[in-house]
């Protein structure tokens, strides 16, 4: 189950982290215009009153057309306290044996956190097939290029603020699927359909490199995912 998850998360390509400072009433809204975008996963804090009605409202708006997460859990507490059914992943901001084994028991995709090439090995080890990578500025493709040459089978789900330009350098460098928040919100009087702009802006940048490397792939007889990777 954990391994599809990871699989779909690849295939949507952006997941878009919602705004935690909103009131549930605006959130669904905002979640309506990214699947009209298309965005296929979407990413919430940890946190707040509202979370579980939040989580449940989402289900029930989006059905299985959307791939939803939680970030910021900590402990096994934390994670019990969610309503699992309603979940596909959780990331976390450092590896934990006990939270991994439970995600596993729930059938919910776990992704560690992490930063450094020491801590994505240690990821890997404890069994993890992707990672939540923190990066960005001026070298923040190239440090997921470095990240890609020593884990080269791990998942890599790269959270990064980024403007649509710069998808195709994050994608060429190995990242599996991009992270992405604060770009696509331009402030309170933002409309739907300007958001829906901006996450399309987003999604055609992934998708064009994708048929591009997979063009280029065919012709060469390699497999895209290491054309990818390769380039």
């Amino acid at each position: 189950m954990e391994a599809t998850i990871i699989q779909k998360l690849q295939a949507a390509g952006i997941i878009v982290a919602l705004p935690g400072d909103l009131p549930l009433a605006t959130i669904i809204p905002i979640v309506d215009a990214l699947l009209a975008s298309p965005i296929l996963a979407v990413d919430v804090a940890f946190g707040g009153d509202e979370l579980p009605q939040l989580l449940h409202d989402l289900r029930q708006r989006a059905g299985d057309k959307l791939l939803i997460g939680v970030s910021g859990v900590e402990t096994a507490v934390h994670l019990q306290s969610l309503p699992l059914h309603q979940i596909d992943y959780i990331s976390s901001p450092r590896l934990d044996d006990e939270l991994h084994a439970l995600c596993q028991n729930e059938a919910v995709a776990y992704l560690s956190g992490v930063i450094s090439v020491w801590a994505a090995q240690a990821a890997q080890q404890k069994g993890c097939r992707a990672i939540r990578l923190r990066t960005g500025g001026p070298t923040g493709a190239d440090y997921v290029r470095a990240m890609r040459e020593v884990q080269p089978e791990l998942g890599l789900i790269v959270e990064t603020e980024l403007a649509a330009e710069e998808v195709a350098r994050y994608q060429q460098a190995g990242a599996d699927a991009l992270l992405v928040g604060a770009p696509l919100f331009t402030g309170p009087n933002q409309t739907m359909a300007d958001l829906i702009t901006q996450a399309r802006r987003f999604n055609r940048a992934w998708q064009q490199n994708e048929a591009l490397t997979a063009a280029y792939a065919e012709k060469n007889g390699v497999s895209p995912a290491v054309e990818k990777r390769q380039a």
